[in-house]
């Protein structure tokens, strides 16, 4: 009888405890994502923590902490102790940047690095990847905002013109940094994205442990990985397939259908509806810190059909129409701008639209460096 009572106080003690947890969890707010075992314990990761499913997190000794900032750039191994003879080059941009289907070692920031630049003033141009898969352009320009507390002295954003289109997708990024999200748009007088849902008015119990239990258990995660990434360099699954010698099919599809446009029809109202807002804030945000716009490289078809598309994602005459727009429209504000659209042979890709295999990203980074080098000096 006694154990049992014992029991049922321990248990009611137990619960008590567990509540007034979750009550000063919510009332004090701590900064989780700040408490990171990377760059002292583990060597911080060459670019953010992603992975895209959850049965795949132990494959790539990753998990995506996307949720919070502080746990994405904490994890990363850009440090806000930046060197005086450091001139710091952060790049921006989807998938392609952030190199799905290659490792860590084999992406484009790492590749720029092994050129071992430096600017006319002898300071070492250091390359940071701050890409995240998905094309989406309010995305980085959140990712942008935080990234200026590293004090940056370049912005390389890699963008094609997919990503410059309005995307409800983004919405789940979007939301669980609604705050930085509204002051953006209040600050540089911006029009919201099309939401899939509106934004939630967190309530107490969204703040206890409980209510954030999934983004505490992908901090942890991410953390406790750590000791793997850092025995293997392996940071996503996807980088560990066999290498797929040659180039991706030649062929194409036959249609020239984009956004429910074909090559006859009026595309002002379209290019209209392109974000080029977002960047024009980039440009804001970044200060004096000048923000590279770079047309990323795309695979080009030489098989069936490919007088009509270039890849599968771009129609010929859709992709020809914004490689004139973009060049104009940045010129018409006077910032830096560089075209890759067809620097790259076919053989450089994983697939046939815009990721580069390892050796892609190697040949790209020979043409992107010494233009890098060339916009560093006055």
């Amino acid at each position: 009888m006694k154990s049992e009572i014992r029991l049922v106080r321990l248990l009611s003690k137990s619960a008590i405890l567990f509540v007034i947890a979750n009550i000063l969890f919510a009332w004090l707010d701590p900064p989780v994502g700040k408490l990171t075992l990377y760059n002292w314990v583990f060597p911080g990761r060459l670019r953010f923590p992603y992975e895209q499913e959850p049965k795949d997190y132990f494959v790539g000794f990753n998990a995506p902490v996307y949720e919070d900032f502080d746990a994405m750039f904490g994890a990363h191994n850009i440090s806000k102790q930046k060197q005086a003879d450091e001139f710091r080059v952060v790049f921006l941009g989807d998938s392609s940047m952030w190199g799905i289907g290659v490792q860590a070692d084999e992406m484009l920031s790492e590749q720029i690095n092994r050129h071992n630049l430096e600017t006319c003033d002898h300071r070492e141009i250091r390359a940071y990847n701050l890409g995240y898969p998905m094309p989406f352009l309010m995305r980085d320009l959140l990712i942008l905002d935080k990234a200026m507390e590293y004090e940056p002295d370049m912005i390389v954003w890699l963008v094609s013109l997919l990503t410059l289109e309005p995307k409800n997708a983004e919405t789940y990024f979007i939301l669980p940094h609604a705050e930085r999200y509204l002051r953006l748009l209040e600050t540089y007088d911006l029009e919201p994205l099309p939401l899939i849902e509106p934004m939630p008015k967190a309530t107490f119990f969204d703040r206890t442990i409980i209510g954030q239990r999934g983004r505490l258990r992908k901090i942890v995660l991410t953390q406790a990985l750590g000791a793997l990434w850092a025995a293997t360099g392996v940071d996503n699954h996807e980088g560990l397939g066999e290498v797929v010698a040659g180039a991706p099919d030649p062929n194409v599809a036959s249609d020239t259908d984009y956004e429910k446009m074909q090559p006859n029809d009026d595309s002002s109202a379209y290019f209209n509806t392109l974000r080029t807002d977002l960047v024009s804030a980039a440009y804001k945000i970044a200060g004096n810190a000048p923000v590279i716009l770079v047309n990323q490289p795309i695979f080009i078809a030489n098989g069936l059909n490919s007088d009509v598309r270039y890849n599968d994602t771009y129609p010929r005459w859709i992709y020809d129409e914004y490689r004139v727009f973009l060049p104009g429209w940045v010129d018409a504000r006077g910032g830096p701008y560089l075209d890759f659209w067809n620097a790259l042979p076919p053989a450089d890709f994983a697939d046939r639209n815009f990721h580069r295999n390892a050796q892609g990203e190697k040949d790209f980074a020979a043409i992107l460096a010494p233009a890098l080098q060339q916009l560093t000096c006055p």
